[in-house]
């Protein structure tokens, strides 16, 4: 018949090593490296001993992630306690000696939304809608525009261009050939953002198969910065500053192409380049659809969205304004964009 196990306490265990030392001459040495015995010490251990790494891992998440993201997430559902942090943080930032200067460093993309100084939510309290434009001046977009957080969609920005005509894939391939100095630059020196694909070069993205540059395999959506001034000239021949853009306003160098098939966009986020900027719809169509920052929901229109057709520019400060596109329709996307300051 089965035995029921005899429960060894701590005195049997004692009188075990003392049997073994006296009749085996084990000494006590040996038997702490025995490997039934470091197994009976580490059984032995408190929980919080034993899972020390665990306990230490959880804590961190709990401290980067999970208290920014309840704060984050407080704030945008206007909680009393989100709304108290605003107020705080303000007064604090208002209060501060404007001799003392801050502390700055690059932020990861992932935490500067937690991190990042809050929006003045006068500037879109009275901003109502995305407004569009036909013949926009220079005097208006500068009076209007340039430097607030009125969005606005120009019909007509890309006159005299011949963008639209030219810009493909195969053009882009042929600008970054594989081995040429724009692509090896553009590799080392450049932004690639690779968005939903699994591509994170240039070159990988210029080796794709024409199964699928065509959309009948695997679906892509990417970015990348034309700052190899060979490239840039190349592009340029075919778009230029926007005509609404005051010549004193372009002092950046680098331009942005983003380009991908339907369904695909960039998640909602908030930028931080630290300027305004345009986007230019070359081809297929775009929606972007905006939201107001946690801290001024209340007070500034929490949402607006807008489709981007070919010829439309859409300029907007992205370092304010929360946003996110989507690709529309079945032709291939592809925008230029700049900052302007």
């Amino acid at each position: 018949m089965d035995l029921e196990p005899k429960k060894v306490g701590v005195q049997d265990f004692h009188n075990l090593i003392l049997r073994a030392r006296a009749e085996l001459g084990i000494q006590d040495e040996e038997v702490v490296h025995l490997p039934i015995v470091k197994q009976i010490r580490w059984e032995g251990k408190r929980f919080y001993s034993r899972n020390v790494l665990l306990l230490c891992a959880g804590l961190l998440f709990l401290v980067v992630i999970g208290l920014p993201t309840s704060l984050y997430l407080s704030i945008r559902d206007e909680t009393k306690f989100g709304n108290i942090t605003v107020q705080t943080y303000m007064s604090y930032l208002d209060n501060e000696n404007p001799n003392e200067g801050y502390c700055l460093f690059k932020m990861p993309s992932l935490i500067y939304p937690f991190t990042r100084p809050p929006v003045n939510c006068s500037e879109c309290a009275n901003v109502e809608g995305i407004q569009y434009a036909y013949n926009l001046t220079q005097e208006k977009f500068i009076s209007e525009y340039a430097f607030g957080m009125q969005p606005v969609l120009v019909k007509d920005g890309q006159q005299n261009w011949t963008a639209h005509d030219m810009f493909s894939y195969h053009y882009f391939k042929s600008v970054y050939s594989p081995g040429s100095e724009a692509l090896e630059k553009s590799e080392k020196e450049c932004q690639f953002f690779p968005y939903e694909t699994e591509m994170r070069t240039l070159g990988e993205f210029f080796n794709m198969s024409d199964e699928r540059v065509a959309g009948n395999d695997e679906p892509y959506y990417c970015g990348w910065s034309n700052c190899d001034g060979k490239a840039a000239n190349e592009l340029r021949k075919h778009y230029k500053l926007p005509y609404f853009l005051p010549p004193e306003l372009d002092h950046s160098k680098t331009d942005w192409v983003f380009m991908g098939l339907s369904g695909f966009g960039a998640y909602m986020h908030i930028d931080n380049v630290g300027t305004t900027s345009w986007q230019a719809q070359i081809k297929g169509t775009k929606k972007w659809v905006l939201e107001a920052p946690p801290e001024c929901h209340g007070t500034c229109i929490s949402r607006m969205e807008v489709i981007v057709e070919p010829g439309d520019i859409i300029v907007l400060d992205t370092n304010k304004w929360f946003h996110s596109t989507e690709i529309m329709g079945k032709e291939t996307s592809i925008v230029i964009g700049s900052e302007y300051y």
